[in-house]
């Protein structure tokens, strides 16, 4: 029997996608970095070290951009959350709080360096990977509409 979708349920959705979409144009530097890293670690990308320096920004307001779509996805289809969502969204936070101050606040040396080992590193993006796929699996049993 097909139930119809309410209207909160498929924007949660669509917030979801959105979400989605700008995690990936955020994150396409730090994803073709990490493809770099893993397949040939010794060589230099010039073309992806231009990408580097033009991408900042993409990142940092695409990142922050992702957060809000992100809250709003999770208000409208909370009631279908995991744990592990709530750690995620924490995770996001974090990140985008990190990058900020690293980037545009004015602050010692070795704070900056500190936060980046929890930043600008490869196993931060891939935790977060892991947790988006892990949170948004274990929530599919409590989803009750079809996808």
């Amino acid at each position: 029997m097909m139930y119809e979708i309410p209207a909160d349920i498929t924007w949660g959705l669509n917030f979801g996608s959105i979400a989605a979409i700008a995690f990936l144009v955020a994150n396409l530097y730090v994803m073709l970095h990490l493809v770099q890293m893993i397949i040939a670690p010794k060589s230099q990308w010039t073309w992806l070290n231009r990408m580097r320096k033009s991408w900042h920004y993409v990142h940092y307001i695409g990142n922050a951009v992702t957060l809000v779509v992100v809250v709003i996805h999770a208000t409208l289809l909370g009631q279908f959350a995991s744990v592990f969502h709530w750690v995620l969204i924490i995770l996001l936070g974090w990140m985008v709080f990190a990058g900020v101050v690293m980037r545009f606040i004015k602050a010692s040396p070795n704070f900056k360096k500190a936060l980046r080992r929890f930043h600008a590193q490869w196993y931060m993006f891939v935790a977060i990977l892991v947790l988006l796929i892990v949170a948004h699996l274990a929530s599919l049993r409590s989803f009750a509409y079809p996808l």
